[in-house]
């Protein structure tokens, strides 16, 4: 079997570039979620 031509450059930058926007919107995503949580326990911890 023949090996597969490696891609082009410019396709590497773009994977990379989509996997750090991946990445960034999942920090996002957790930021947001331990600051609802932090609320939740918060608002419990207060209303007593």
């Amino acid at each position: 079997m023949t090996d597969s031509p490696r891609q082009p450059k410019q396709r590497d930058t773009s994977v990379e570039a989509r996997r750090r926007g991946a990445v960034r919107t999942a920090l996002w995503a957790a930021a947001v979620a331990v600051a609802v949580y932090v609320a939740f326990i918060l608002s419990g911890v207060v209303g007593q």
